[in-house]
């Protein structure tokens, strides 16, 4: 069953990203030739007015064949050449409306993935009923030989701030705080303590799990504490838990390019499927917890400046509106390759990782 729930879960990400980039094309008068669920050949697929929706033999992805010049090529023969030619007028293509317009469509995508995760997760706390809400950050127990047992902390003491490399400052009103600042950092960081009334500063250097696949400091905190939900009280509950994971989630992948997360922390499909395989075995909430995440972390990626990525193609689209023109063909050409060789080493690296991970 795994599988079916893996290609599922991803299936909805993908059509409800896409789903956004269509709508908002169809609003704009982009002429949208196909829609496509996957990748490769076309196992089925429907005419509509204007737009072919297709289903395609490959679930792991999708797209919006979205007209971008006038004579766009549709079909090509043995020696390349095109057979089917689609004409246009220029307004219908993506780089014909206004280039606010343009921005939108591109933006689309990511903000239906969040509203997915929003729903998601206000309705994993309404079929749960209640919500485990953590004590004050007092450290509860320190784990011998981790980096907060060498550094210093102790059991019974408080934390009341915690200050990062980058400047960013946490003031923790709960141990819930503490977590989430912890889990994105790699650099030593700053922790203020009160033990016993007496204040203290300890610096600490997080180390890498492989169990928990995060970078920790080796403490917990005491027991949570179980809080019953109205169907219409965990509908905020729900929402703020979800504007933390978007947080935590944008902040990771901050943290690529500043070096604060650490690559180990990348996972590609093979991770995915795993945490689906886990997830499956607790049943139908973790399972909407785990898609919600992931729709989360599919819709912020695709805003990575990347030109194959919808938040490259943005970068462009507002260089073309400073400079007046779009880039050369050669020097787009150029960005689109180079781009894509990054995502392809990438992709190696984070696949390597996997099956490391796995053994």
């Amino acid at each position: 069953m795994t599988i079916i729930y893996f290609i599922l879960m991803l299936g909805i990400i993908i059509l409800v990203h896409e789903f956004g980039h269509l709508l908002l094309a169809k609003l704009f008068n982009v002429y949208v030739y196909e829609f496509a669920l996957g990748f490769g050949p076309k196992i089925w697929s429907r005419k509509g007015k204007e737009t072919t929706y297709s289903l395609r033999a490959i679930p792991l992805g999708g797209f919006n064949g979205m007209v971008e010049k006038e004579d766009t090529p549709l079909a090509f023969d043995q020696e390349g050449n095109p057979t089917e030619v689609l004409s246009v007028p220029h307004e219908r293509t993506l780089y014909g409306v206004a280039i606010w317009k343009r921005i939108l469509i591109l933006l689309a995508g990511t903000a239906f993935n969040l509203l997915l995760a929003y729903v998601v997760y206000i309705a994993v706390f309404q079929i749960n009923g209640f919500i485990n809400e953590y004590p004050k950050p007092y450290i509860e127990s320190v784990k011998i030989d981790s980096p907060a047992y060498e550094a210093g902390l102790q059991a019974g003491d408080l934390i009341t701030r915690i200050e990062f490399k980058n400047g960013e400052v946490v003031v923790p009103e709960t141990f819930y705080d503490v977590i989430i600042a912890n889990q994105t950092n790699t650099e030593t960081m700053t922790v203020y303590i009160d033990r016993n009334g007496q204040s203290m500063v300890i610096n600490v250097t997080p180390r890498y799990s492989e169990e928990d696949n995060a970078y920790l400091i080796g403490i917990t905190s005491g027991e949570l504490i179980r809080k019953e939900l109205t169907f219409f009280e965990a509908i905020p509950v729900g929402i703020k838990y979800a504007s933390d994971v978007v947080k935590l989630t944008f902040t990771s992948i901050i943290g690529l390019f500043t070096g604060r997360t650490g690559l180990d922390s990348l996972g590609g499909t093979i991770s995915i499927y795993k945490y689906t395989e886990e997830a499956a075995q607790y049943g139908l909430v973790s399972l909407l917890s785990l898609m919600g995440s992931l729709s989360i972390s599919v819709g912020l990626m695709n805003q990575i400046p990347l030109a194959i990525f919808d938040g490259g193609k943005i970068l462009l689209a507002i260089i073309e509106a400073i400079i007046g023109h779009r880039l050369d063909e050669k020097v787009e050409n150029f960005i689109n390759y180079f781009a894509l060789a990054i995502i392809l080493m990438l992709f190696v690296f984070v696949t390597i990782q996997d099956i490391r991970k796995l053994f």
